[in-house]
């Protein structure tokens, strides 16, 4: 424990960009938040930062440990303010960044709830697919389909995102069902563009292992939301993530093919905000809202 206050200082000067920005905002001298993280990565036995005069970078051994690093600081914080917190009525504007594909098949069976739950709290939702700046462009919240979520911001884990191969009975009825990725060469496939998926191949993890499938592309196109359309109409076998086929696949819209091999894109959905936000009760409110909805087996999994 006596640690912890170079675990802080390191934590900060990370998040800040720089040992300038880190000690201002702990109130300290840059030579004195040096010496802490000097200390630190003495008691560790790993340097933890590359310093230059230009820019500071995390080494692998630093990542790593601002991850934990973070988490312990968020867990400090929501610790610190927890009365003030349950105290407080959520108001306010939220801003949130997502994705069309999550606004349109996740969020929006949920946001009426929420928004009975906590009529103060006024929803901007911007649905985008790049990755935007939460500080520079005033976002409070972002969700974020990905593996490694950025490690200036808390990543708090709201379910785990599944790809399969789906196709309408119909089009099952005229050219057959795939039993192997191989078979994927001879059927109508509705891809992403290469930037996405190169190669003209989609890959899939099967008993711990990576399998490369060449296929045949009739249509590309970075909208998950067409790709499902174009799906349901017949028009061939799309390679998409359960979250936006859950109700199709159970009404039987839509039938899992090949469900021995999951899609190797496959990564996590994250709510991420700035460590110092997570003080604000409509910011708390929402995202202890979706962990509650989300977390564990999520309903597009259960059928719920």
């Amino acid at each position: 424990m006596e640690h912890l206050p170079y675990l802080v200082t390191f934590a900060r000067v990370v998040q800040s960009g720089s040992f300038v920005a880190g000690a201002e905002r702990l109130k300290l001298s840059p030579s004195v938040a040096s010496k802490h993280i000097s200390k630190l990565e003495k008691r560790l036995g790993a340097r933890l930062l590359n310093r230059s005069t230009r820019k500071l970078s995390l080494t692998e051994a630093g990542t790593a440990f601002y991850e934990h690093a973070a988490r312990i600081l968020d867990e400090l914080d929501q610790s610190e303010h927890a009365v003030q917190r349950l105290q407080a009525e959520p108001s306010g504007r939220l801003k949130v960044s997502t994705l069309n594909s999550l606004a349109n098949a996740v969020l929006a069976p949920l946001l009426p709830d929420f928004m009975r739950r906590y009529p103060k709290v006024q929803l901007e939702i911007v649905c985008s697919d790049r990755f935007v700046d939460l500080t520079e462009e005033g976002y409070d919240l972002a969700l974020r389909i990905t593996r490694e979520p950025a490690p200036n911001l808390v990543a708090r884990k709201l379910a785990e995102i599944r790809f399969q191969v789906c196709a309408a009975p119909a089009y099952l009825q005229r050219h057959g069902t795939p039993v192997a990725p191989a078979d994927l060469a001879s059927h109508r496939c509705l891809g992403y563009p290469a930037s996405i998926t190169p190669g003209s191949a989609w890959r899939f993890l099967h008993d711990g292992r990576e399998v490369v499938a060449p296929i045949q592309s009739v249509f590309e196109i970075n909208s998950v939301e067409t790709l499902r359309e174009l799906a349901l109409a017949g028009e061939g076998l799309a390679l998409l993530p359960t979250y936006s086929v859950g109700a199709d696949l159970k009404a039987g819209r839509l039938v899992t093919t090949l469900p021995s091999y999951r899609g190797f894109s496959e990564s996590t959905l994250f709510a991420c905000y700035l460590q110092n936000r997570y003080g604000s009760p409509k910011l708390r409110a929402f995202v202890d809202f979706l962990l509650q909805k989300l977390g564990g087996a999520p309903p597009w999994e259960t059928g719920g």
